[in-house]
C-alpha cells in the first residue's frame, strides 16, 4: 500500500476548520491511513519541505492554488506525487490538473482509485514559475476587484478601480513571441497573459490587447473580472514556444504570477517548462 502524507491548510477558502480530521474519516473509509499535519500559515513553506523530505509515495494538498503552487515548486520534477485538493476559492490549479471541477472528497476517491499519474507542466517569467497564468500591464490590478466581487463585495471592488490607472490607454509594453511554427512575431501592449495549459499541451497560449478606444480595453477589463478575458472584443490570442515582455522606457514591469502581484525586469524571458511536477489526477 502507499505510503500518504498530509497537508491540509484550515485558514484556505473553503477548507472546514477540523479539516485535518474530516480528511482522516474519510481516507480511513476507503482503507487508507496517513501522516497529517495541520498547516500554519506562519510555517507554512516549512511544513511543506518537510513534508516532502520525508519523501511519502503520495503527498495530499487540501488547500487553494497558492499552496498548491508552493508544494509543486518545492517538490520539483522528480518529488513524491502530489494529490491537490480543493480548498480555495478558485481552484484553477486543480481544474487544470484533475481536468474539472470536483467536490474534495470525490477528487480524493477518484484519485486514490482510479487516478493517473501525469505530469505538471509550468511557465518561467525569468526566474519565477507559475502554474496557471501570468498577466502582464495594467490588467493585472484587477486581481484584487476581481477576488472582491468573488466574495461580493462589489463596492469594495469599485472604490480599488477608482484609484488606478487599469484603463489608461497608454501603451507602454513590447512583446517578441516564438510562435508554435517557430515564426517570431513581435508587437505592442496594455495588456498582456500567458497561459500554461495542460500537460497535453506543448506551448503556451499568449493572449494580448493594443486597444484602439476605450471601450476596446474596457471590454477586457470587464472580461477579466467576471468571465475569461481572452473572449473580450480587441483581444489576440497566440499559442507561442516563449517570449519577452519589455517596458518601452525599461522600468519594471507590473505582472501577478498565479495570482500573485510581482515587478519583474523588463526584457524578462517567459518560457515553458513541460516537466515541473508530478501529480496524482482524479482524471476526470
Amino acid at each position: 500500500m502507499s505510503r500518504i502524507s498530509a497537508l491540509v491548510n484550515p485558514h484556505s477558502g473553503s477548507v472546514p476548520e477540523d479539516g485535518a480530521e474530516v480528511l482522516r474519516v474519510a481516507l480511513e473509509e476507503s482503507g487508507h491511513t496517513a501522516d497529517i499535519v495541520e498547516i500554519e500559515i506562519d510555517n507554512l513553506v516549512d511544513q511543506i519541505k518537510n513534508a516532502i523530505a520525508d519523501a511519502p509515495d503520495i503527498l495530499i494538498v487540501w488547500s487553494g492554488d497558492g499552496t498548491i503552487a508552493c508544494a509543486f515548486e518545492n517538490a520539483g520534477p522528480d518529488g513524491p506525487l502530489i494529490l491537490p485538493l480543493p480548498g480555495g476559492t478558485m481552484n484553477l490549479f486543480h481544474k487544470q490538473i484533475h481536468g474539472g471541477a470536483c467536490d474534495w472528497q470525490d477528487c480524493l476517491n477518484r484519485a486514490l482509485t482510479d487516478g493517473k499519474v501525469i505530469d505538471v507542466p509550468a511557465g518561467k517569467a525569468g526566474e519565477r514559475t507559475f502554474y496557471v497564468a501570468a498577466m502582464a500591464g495594467n490588467l493585472t490590478d484587477l486581481t484584487g476587484p476581481r477576488e472582491a466581487i468573488r466574495k461580493g463585495h462589489v463596492f469594495k471592488a469599485l472604490e480599488t478601480l477608482s484609484g488606478s490607472d487599469v484603463l489608461d490607454l497608454r501603451t507602454n509594453m513590447t512583446f517578441q513571441i516564438e510562435k508554435s511554427d517557430g515564426k517570431p512575431v513581435s508587437g505592442f501592449a496594455t495588456a498582456a497573459s500567458i497561459f500554461v495549459g495542460t500537460q497535453q499541451d506543448d506551448t503556451l497560449e499568449f493572449a494580448y490587447i493594443d486597444p484602439d478606444n476605450p471601450l476596446e480595453l474596457a471590454a477586457a477589463g470587464f472580461g477579466a473580472l467576471f468571465d475569461d478575458w481572452r473572449n473580450a472584443s480587441g483581444v489576440n490570442c497566440e499559442d507561442i514556444r516563449s517570449g519577452k515582455l519589455e517596458h518601452d522606457r525599461g522600468l519594471d514591469l507590473r505582472i501577478t504570477l498565479d495570482g500573485e502581484p510581482v515587478r519583474l525586469k523588463s526584457g524578462t524571458k517567459i518560457t515553458r517548462i513541460a516537466k515541473a511536477g508530478r501529480a496524482l489526477s482524479a482524471n476526470l
